[in-house]
């Protein structure tokens, strides 16, 4: 049986399933809606909503199927996430070479397949597919009812995105506001003139009230520091306006939908970022956007460095802080271009 190959964007793939924070999440109707409607247009006993990552495929919303999930080198979604824009049909699994042998196939009663990939932050998470007993054709209109109810889906999973970031922003703005209205005269400017990020003062205030809201509701709190390498090389090859230049496309990208799901701010020659999620979706966005970043930043040759800490019971802001910057210095020491968990 032949194994899917990876997708040529494997390793973004995957940071950007992880950052979503949507595997292994409990039903939600919305999802289950759309495959009891992809099972009634198409008129198959089986629907499901698959989400692809490196060892498995998981099973969002399902109709018919009694497992959650199934490993990912028998996954026929593995392959439909091949190619985004289109359907993978499969109108008889007996007769196709890539799945004959399929234990699915073979030890199983699956003859017909139907999935149209779902894209979420740019990416191919998984799919909106139909499977049959029988085999069978795919007509028009139920090819276009599957690629109707993929875009609703990946609209659902983009939306928990925007809706995380929009409520970091109104915290932000919510933040600044009443530091406005102290009007304490304090010497530290409240945003970073370069960036237009929250400074040193308000990241403190950050780590604070994480601490407090980790601690009363027992959730999962990682600070990133994230730091541009070669700054100073930078600005010897193209001055200092286009290191500034690059500063700012890095801090576009970490506030951007593909950046940090977290409370952003700038302190000293490094962005910090507060996640409130787990070490390993912390970990997947920090990979994600140093991927990324290699690519963006006006095409100029820039990595990013990476500390990343948990936050501990009965650390304060300050100890908490110095861990994630022995991590960020460890990063940097190791040559740059990487990430170092505290």
């Amino acid at each position: 049986m032949p194994a899917a190959p990876l997708p040529r964007t494997e390793s973004a793939r995957l940071a950007m399933l992880e950052s979503l924070g949507i595997l292994d999440t409990p039903p939600e109707q919305d999802y289950d809606d759309i495959v009891a409607i992809a099972a009634g247009m198409c008129g198959t006993p089986r629907a499901v909503i698959s989400l692809v990552d490196a060892e498995r495929q998981w099973f969002k919303a399902r109709i018919g199927m009694d497992d959650p999930q199934l490993p990912r080198t028998v996954a026929f979604c593995a392959h439909a996430i091949l190619r985004p824009d289109e359907p993978l049909v499969v109108p008889d699994a007996t007769r196709d070479p890539r799945f004959a042998d399929n234990p699915l196939v073979t030890d199983g009663d699956l003859r017909f397949y139907a999935g149209m990939p779902l894209v979420a932050g740019g990416q191919p998470m998984g799919t909106v597919c139909v499977v049959d007993t029988r085999p069978r054709e795919l007509e028009p209109a139920q090819e276009s009812a599957l690629r109707a109810l993929s875009r609703q889906a990946s609209r659902l999973m983009d939306l928990r995105r925007l809706a995380t970031l929009l409520d970091i922003e109104r915290r932000e703005r919510e933040w600044i506001a009443a530091e406005l209205a102290r009007d304490d005269r304090s010497d530290e400017p409240l945003l970073d003139p370069l960036t237009g990020l929250p400074g040193t003062r308000a990241l403190l205030a950050m780590l604070d009230e994480a601490l407090i809201e980790g601690a009363g509701r027992r959730r999962d709190v990682q600070l990133a520091l994230v730091e541009m390498d070669g700054r100073d090389t930078l600005e010897q090859l193209y001055g200092a306006v286009e290191r500034d230049r690059a500063l700012r496309s890095v801090a576009s990208l970490l506030r951007s939908g593909d950046g940090l799901l977290g409370r952003l701010a700038r302190t000293g020659d490094a962005f910090a970022a507060v996640l409130a999620m787990p070490p390993a979706q912390a970990s997947a966005q920090c990979e994600l956007v140093r991927t990324l970043a290699a690519g963006d930043a006006a095409a100029l040759p820039v990595s990013l460095s990476v500390g990343l800490a948990p936050a501990c019971e009965g650390e304060d802001a300050r100890a908490w802080f110095a861990r994630a910057s022995q991590a960020l210095a460890q990063a940097r020491e190791a040559g740059g271009d990487r990430i170092v968990v505290a």
